[in-house]
């Protein structure tokens, strides 16, 4: 495996092609790094400048009179040559090449690329790239990429070959508080390639989930090697691009990889214990679920609702993806039926017939996280059920008939039952170890998605439909019995 730690944790930077334009990918990363908190040394590399953006300038990495860890290529790539020939000058063993125009570019590229790759190789120089969007490990606040997206630390760690679609899923990480490890934007795969990422984020301690964006790998045998190695050790998800032979021709001017037949990608990353996703946005939903909630130990479901309806649904969506939802064992159900209202629905899915009461959603909740008969549990409806009441409080009180200090404290009130409720959720998957998927009934934009509850290991999802929290627990128990099965030698 290729030594590639310190370009995730170098203590010290060096950015080449830095000036004081703001829309220079030279600044773009510099700003990144040190705004986004690194608190390494950074040292910015521009011709002819004493000074940019107030810290001293260099005009090259070899006059850099400490040590440098880890250089970022910014210059067009008629330079980088020369600015590979300053790394070994000066020692530096890991490089970032920002710069395009290789083999994306048509021949002449890519004559330069193997240009650029045999003399790394032949000097020990690690390079991400050419053509790469850069870096981020947010356990160092190490932000290297040419926007400023900031997603909170996690488990999950992406690999792109794709800058753009890897910055649109650490955007939509953030705007939905969902923790990332460590990302890495692949591009052209000169030196360091897919295989080498996976191994390495295989063995990292900070790394629960790996989430890929591929359009081609050059040496299949290895990359399924590795992806069958790592997948036993936690969850590889993947969407590969270019299913199609217009989206194949694409990927070829993108990269310049040889996107190959779809189907065969498709066997063998199955074979590989890879989950494939056909959307960005599966992705990040079922990295997240991996990286939040225990897996499923089988495929048996409990449903509590407030409404009939929403069973129906979850039970279609959960028969159609090969999950069941058993009936409810005896001493559940004469629990249940001491406890709520005659007209329950006496059945699995437990229907609470919009009875708003959360301590009997909670007491139905457990029951059925408790009992043997079920494997995970789906929660459709008491998670933003208080939005109800304060709508029509807050009607009352425009209207003049409730005072606005009380809606106030009602607004308080229900936030802190409703995190209480979800706390509860999370303190069950501890005791239990098995998944629970909250559905709210009603959202809002700046309601959390991901519920985080101070000391625990796994964290509360709340989903926005059915079909999304039943699609995740296919997808967990999928790779439950993937593991199984090959953890005892069965096909």
């Amino acid at each position: 495996m290729a030594d590639i730690r310190k370009i995730f944790y170098p203590e010290s930077i060096a950015v080449v092609g830095v000036s004081e334009n703001l829309y220079k990918w030279g600044s773009f990363i510099f700003i990144n790094i040190l705004g986004g908190g690194f608190r390494g040394r950074v040292f910015p590399v521009a011709k002819n400048k004493e000074t940019v953006y107030g810290h001293r300038a260099y005009n090259t990495v070899a006059e850099i009179a400490e040590s440098v860890d880890l250089v970022f290529i910014t210059t067009p790539a008629s330079s980088v040559m020369g600015v590979l020939a300053d790394c070994v000058k000066k020692g530096v063993k890991n490089v970032v090449m920002i710069t395009s125009g290789f083999s994306e570019t048509g021949e002449e590229g890519k004559r330069l690329e193997e240009q650029v790759i045999a003399y790394s190789r032949e000097n020990g120089i690690n390079i991400v790239g050419p053509n790469t969007m850069g870096i981020v490990n947010t356990a160092v606040s190490l932000y290297a990429t040419g926007s400023q997206v900031r997603a909170p630390r996690g488990g999950i760690s992406i690999i792109a070959q794709s800058g753009n679609v890897g910055n649109q899923i650490m955007e939509w990480a953030e705007q939905q508080n969902i923790g990332l490890g460590k990302f890495v934007g692949s591009g052209n795969e000169g030196v360091l390639d897919c295989e080498d990422y996976i191994e390495y984020f295989g063995a990292d301690p900070d790394t629960s989930v790996i989430l890929m964006y591929i359009e081609g790998v050059d040496d299949g045998r290895r990359f399924m090697d590795t992806a069958r190695r790592t997948s036993m050790k936690k969850p590889v998800i993947a969407l590969k691009a270019g299913r199609t032979e217009t989206g194949s021709r694409a990927a070829a001017s993108h990269t310049g990889a040889m996107a190959g037949s779809f189907k065969t990608y498709e066997s063998a990353l199955r074979q590989s214990g890879v989950m494939l996703v056909k959307a960005p946005t599966e992705l990040l939903t079922i990295s997240a679920a991996f990286d939040s909630m225990p897996l499923p130990k089988g495929n048996r479901v409990g449903v509590v609702t407030l409404g009939g309806g929403w069973g129906v649904i979850t039970a279609d969506e959960c028969e159609e993806r090969g999950l069941t939802l058993p009936p409810l064992p005896g001493d559940v159900y004469e629990k249940l039926d001491r406890m709520l209202p005659p007209f329950w629905s006496k059945g699995n899915p437990v229907d609470l017939v919009g009875q708003p009461s959360i301590e009997l959603f909670k007491e139905s909740m457990n029951s059925m996280v408790a009992s043997d008969a079920y494997d995970a549990v789906i929660l459709l409806g008491m998670v933003g059920a208080g939005k109800y009441a304060l709508r029509i409080h807050a009607s009352a009180a425009s209207m003049g008939y409730y005072p606005h200090d009380k809606l106030e404290g009602l607004t308080k009130l229900i936030a802190e039952r409703q995190a209480n409720f979800l706390d509860n959720i999370v303190e069950l998957m501890e005791k239990y170890d098995k998944p629970i998927y909250p559905v709210a009934l009603v959202s809002a934009p700046e309601d959390e998605m991901i519920h985080y509850k101070d000391g625990s290991r796994f964290k509360a999802i709340i989903y926005k439909t059915p079909e999304e929290a039943v699609f995740c627990l296919e997808k967990q128990f999928e790779y439950y019995r993937y593991r199984s099965r090959r953890a005892t030698g069965q096909p």
